[in-house]
Formats: structure tokens, C-alpha cells, sequence
């Protein structure tokens, strides 16, 4: 079998049980799921480029985000058994991650399933006087502005004078430097790579946190730990959340952190996402401001985070801008990250036949250099394409009126900033999910679900362009 079938046979046999008998029936057929698993660990660690590439497909993108994306109580148990084997299996395999794992006391497969098993089960509140405070990324950065933001708001209601340490990328610092008593600790995680790449992010990370000395971990369903799984010191200084819908009512994820926050970290005031630049980012926004002028600027950022279902066909966002300029906008659109996305955006603008003014802020010389720009440089520019940063981009976003994004990190930097927002969101694999990962903020924000199958339907781009207000 192929790595695909394998984790297709896992979830062809997850969908044909009764949820709330979920235990008994995998009891039943432990073996042949966990041979399964095992076939998908062995694959996505293969020394052979082609097959390491098709198991890490089907482990994440074909398993685990399937389970995960159904926000199923059921679903994430399944995952906590079966990733509980994949990641033992392939520990073993590297004597560091085995003996990283033993320091921490779990010498089989059957004590991580335990430990896994108690974390998930927490809900004890966190002690008075923690004096800092260890907070796990969400590895992608639109799901940290939309939920480690929040956990750090109420982090500082519950603990005013504590310092609060982020774990995760470096760009975090742009955005989340200017909270008070907040730093991020830059942390490399390897999204792309084998298995064993991954999980060596881990180890890297408990040595971290070591040197810390953190009073408390909390982790909101981080990837660097994979969900809980691999231990990172006491449990009783560690609280996980998981991003399920406990009932059939759906509810969005920041509104179910919040409840999880008033039961670790007592009843609050509920946050929202917000962003809070650091003083560089501060610096650049106030040079956007000036520089861009006072006519209306709609952003359009159209990356999907390197899930094309997430995006609207090309002549469909021809016609999206196109409409736009029509209404009367000027357009400042995001090139987005890589030379796929860059060149996606060139022939999106050779299609729509539009001369563009670059603005670089990568000192890659693809526009002009952000850090020169002069007040009312780029005031009268109808359509201005941006080369650079995340941090840049969100400093630029701060300047404009309106925005638009798809189901990415655009959408959810625009509504943490406050600015009015309309959404296509497209792609879901459940349909609680356009609720549960909707961009939330002060600001108004329109979702335009999508059907995926319906996403070349030209109504659908009449329906995101009715959303959006006159300039």
C-alpha cells in the first residue's frame, strides 16, 4: 500500500463508527491501525527523498489535519493513539529523541499515551505568582495572531507583572514585541521536512524552556510539542489546550480559548485577537501612513498558505480586482512568500494587462525601498504591489481602509489590526470550520463561505464585491 492508502484506510475506518463508542470499536482493531500508522511513520522518515515526501503528505495533509480539522472530540482521540505510536516509532529511531524522552521519565510507548492522556485531561487552574510564563507557538502565524494573542491578553489580566515568553518564529517579534512584559524566543520548527526534523524541534525546544525556567508552559494546540504529545518538563506547570468543538454547536476557537482561559486562568474579561507592534514595526507603519496618503486603500492579499483549495481561480480574481479599481479603490496587493506565489502574482497582473508600483521591503531590490519612501510618495499610486515581510506587510495593512484576504494569516492580521475586512473563504473540509477559524477583531469582518466545488461561480465574486463599501 502507499502512504496515501494508508491513511486513507484510517480514515475510511474512523468514518464508519459511532463516535461515542469511539474506544471500544479501536480496541477491536488496535493492530491494524496501528500497522497502519506504523507504515505511515516509517515513510515519512524514509532516507529516500520521493517516499519521505509522499509519507509526510499523507501523515498531515491525508491524516492528521482530517482528524484535527473535524474539531471532533472523537477525532482528536483517535489522533492523540494513533500520533502517540508514530511519534514513539520514530523517536526510536533517533538515539538523541530516545534519550531526550527517557530524561523526561517515559522509557515505552505506553507511558507517552499516559502522560498524553493526563495533560489533555487538565483543567486544574494555574497557581498565584508565576513570575514568567512560557507560551508555545501555533507554528503558523495567522493561527497565533487569532489565538496566542488572545492567550497572552489574558495571560496579562491574570499575571500584570509576569514576563511572557513566546516560543516560536522570529516575525512574531514584529507583532507581538509592543505587548507589555512580552518577548518572543525564536524557535526553528521544520514544516516541510522528514519527521524525525520535525520532532528534533522538540528537543531543541525542551532544552529552551529548561534554561528558562518558566513558572508555567501553556501550549494552544502547538505543533511543536505535536498537540501535547511530547512531554516538556513538570505537568503540573503545563496546561494544554485543544482546539475541538465539544458539542454540535459550532463556536469559533476564539471564543472557546476564552472559556478555557476562565478556567485555568480564572474569569476575565474575554480578548480578542489584537496585534502590538514592536517599536521598529511602530517606526515603519507611521512611514506607511505618511507615504501612502489619505485616499481610500483597499489591501488584497491572495497567498492561501500552500493550500491552492483555499483560493479563488485566477480569472476569478481578475475579476475581483478588477472590480475594485472599478469601484473606485485603490489596491495595495501582497506578492506573497516565494517564487511559486511571486510568479502566481505576475501572471495574475499580466492577465488584468496593469502596470503596478513595486514597494520592496526584503532589500531584495524588487521595488521601492520601504525604509526610503518620502510623505505622499505613493499618494496618488492606483495599484501598489508589496515585496517583503510579514511584519512589513501588517505595518502596511495599518494604513489602509479596507481589506481582503482568503482563509490565511491576511485575513486574520486585517481583523487584529481593526480593519474592516471581507473574507472568500473556500476549501474547508468541515463545515463548522469557515466559523471556527473566522478572522475576529473590533472591525467589521464579512465571510463569504464558498463552497469549494462552487469557487469558479462567478456570483461568488459578485458576492465578496457586494460586501465590500464604497471608498
Amino acid at each position: 500500500m502507499s502512504p496515501a492508502q494508508h491513511a486513507a484506510a484510517i480514515l475510511a475506518w474512523y468514518a464508519a463508527q459511532d463516535p461515542t463508542a469511539l474506544a471500544t470499536a479501536y480496541a477491536a482493531a488496535e493492530g491494524a491501525l496501528l500497522a497502519h500508522a506504523a507504515a505511515l511513520a516509517e515513510a515519512a522518515d524514509s532516507a529516500d527523498p520521493e517516499r519521505q515526501r509522499a509519507g509526510i503528505q499523507a501523515l498531515f495533509a491525508g491524516l492528521v489535519e482530517p482528524l484535527n480539522d473535524s474539531f471532533a472530540p472523537a477525532a482528536r482521540w483517535l489522533y492523540h493513539r494513533l500520533f502517540t505510536h508514530i511519534v514513539w516509532r520514530a523517536c526510536q529511531r533517533d538515539a538523541a529523541l530516545a534519550a531526550r524522552l527517557a530524561s523526561f521519565g517515559v522509557a515505552s510507548e505506553e507511558e507517552l499515551c499516559a502522560r498524553h492522556a493526563r495533560v489533555r485531561a487538565c483543567r486544574q487552574p494555574l497557581p498565584a505568582g508565576c513570575r514568567r510564563l512560557a507560551v508555545l507557538s501555533r507554528v503558523t502565524i495567522g493561527a497565533d495572531v487569532l489565538l496566542t494573542s488572545v492567550l497572552l491578553q489574558r495571560l496579562r489580566q491574570r499575571y500584570p507583572d509576569a514576563e511572557l515568553v513566546v516560543l516560536g518564529d522570529g516575525k512574531l517579534q514584529a507583532l507581538f514585541g509592543g505587548f507589555p512584559g512580552v518577548r518572543v524566543r525564536p524557535v526553528s520548527y521544520a514544516r516541510r521536512g522528514a519527521l524525525g526534523e520535525r520532532l528534533r524541534a522538540w528537543r531543541q525546544l525542551a532544552d529552551d524552556l529548561a534554561a528558562l525556567q518558566a513558572d508555567a508552559v501553556l501550549a494552544p494546540d502547538s505543533r511543536l510539542d505535536q498537540l501535547g504529545i511530547l512531554p516538556l518538563g513538570d505537568e503540573q506547570r503545563y496546561r494544554l489546550w485543544e482546539n475541538v468543538q465539544p458539542d454540535e454547536r459550532p463556536r469559533s476557537l476564539v471564543d472557546l480559548l476564552n472559556a478555557w482561559c476562565d478556567a485555568v486562568l480564572g474569569a476575565d474579561e474575554p480578548a480578542l485577537p489584537r496585534l502590538a507592534f514592536d517599536g521598529d514595526t511602530q517606526a515603519l507603519s507611521a512611514r506607511f501612513r505618511a507615504a501612502l496618503g489619505d485616499a481610500p486603500l483597499c489591501a488584497v492579499k491572495l497567498d492561501h498558505g500552500g493550500n491552492p483549495a483555499k483560493a479563488l481561480p485566477r480569472q476569478q480574481e481578475c475579476a475581483l480586482l478588477a472590480g475594485l479599481a472599478a469601484r473606485g479603490w485603490r489596491i495595495l496587493l501582497d506578492r506573497g512568500f516565494g517564487a511559486e506565489e511571486l510568479a502566481n502574482s505576475d501572471a495574475l497582473l499580466d492577465a488584468l494587462g496593469w502596470r503596478v508600483c513595486e514597494l520592496d521591503d526584503s532589500g531584495q531590490g524588487l521595488g521601492r525601498a520601504v525604509a526610503q519612501l518620502a510623505r505622499d510618495e505613493l499618494a496618488t499610486a492606483q495599484v501598489i504591489r508589496f515585496h517583503g515581510s510579514i511584519g512589513g506587510w501588517a505595518a502596511a495593512l495599518a494604513a489602509c481602509r479596507y481589506a481582503i484576504a482568503y482563509d490565511s494569516v491576511g485575513q486574520h492580521l486585517a481583523a487584529a489590526l481593526d480593519i474592516p475586512l471581507s473574507v472568500p473563504f473556500t476549501g474547508w473540509t468541515d463545515p463548522r470550520f469557515p466559523l471556527a477559524w473566522q478572522p475576529r477583531g473590533r472591525g467589521p469582518v464579512r465571510v463569504i463561505a464558498i463552497p469549494t466545488e462552487q469557487r469558479a461561480e462567478a456570483r461568488w465574486v459578485e458576492a465578496v464585491l457586494a460586501s465590500v463599501p464604497p471608498p
